[in-house]
């Protein structure tokens, strides 16, 4: 997980792990990638397509005050950054629920977690990781004059994003009917892998 001799965008490689982690707290005090990778000695590798593992790593919390509600991500656990690639992007959504639970559409406001790059990798548009320790604060500006039902926060992660829009440019292009197929079945593997890493409504009402 080291591509020293890797492509470089922003001076920065695209496979960079090993080094997020030896210079974090956790390579400092030798707690192994095996540790929280392979726990039990056990070849799992568990990584960011495993709810449960990402979950270990990351302590979420609420703050309501005035106006403003803020859900605040930790990289608590995750021994280099989070996520580490630019394939996987996590997508942090706030909206309000009327009185009757339904969502009002207009009210959706979301914000990236991650390292997105073009499909060509020639350009870095954000990168927005968590480094080990650091917190990432979602604000979420209430207005004066609503009188419904709760504000919800939820995570959810797509760790095969980066794939998601190459698969998709490519079948939008030429692609020769013999890796048609291929490509559309590789498409909707990755399109299934995302999910909810954490879902908690705030109560607005009395």
């Amino acid at each position: 997980h080291q591509l020293d001799e890797g492509y470089e965008l922003n001076g920065k490689l695209l496979t960079n792990t090993y080094i997020e982690w030896k210079e974090s707290i956790y390579g400092e005090n030798k707690i192994s990638c095996q540790s929280c990778h392979m726990p039990g000695r056990r070849h799992l590798f568990r990584g960011i397509h495993d709810p449960e593992m990402v979950k270990k790593g990351i302590t979420f919390d609420m703050v309501h005050a005035g106006q403003t509600a803020s859900l605040l991500m930790t990289n608590s656990g995750v021994g280099h950054l989070f996520p580490t690639y630019v394939t996987p992007m996590v997508v942090v959504k706030g909206y309000l629920v009327d009185r009757d639970g339904k969502m009002i559409p207009s009210s959706v406001k979301e914000a990236y977690i991650g390292r997105r790059v073009t499909i060509d990798l020639s350009e870095e548009e954000y990168d927005t990781r968590l480094a080990p320790g650091k917190t990432f604060e979602f604000d979420y500006m209430l207005s004066s004059t609503y009188d419904g039902g709760d504000l919800v926060f939820e995570v959810w992660v797509y760790p095969d994003e980066f794939y998601n829009r190459f698969y998709r440019a490519m079948l939008n292009g030429a692609v020769e009917n013999s890796r048609r197929k291929e490509m559309e079945k590789a498409l909707e593997i990755t399109e299934g892998s995302h999910y909810m890493l954490f879902k908690r409504a705030l109560p607005l009402h009395d």
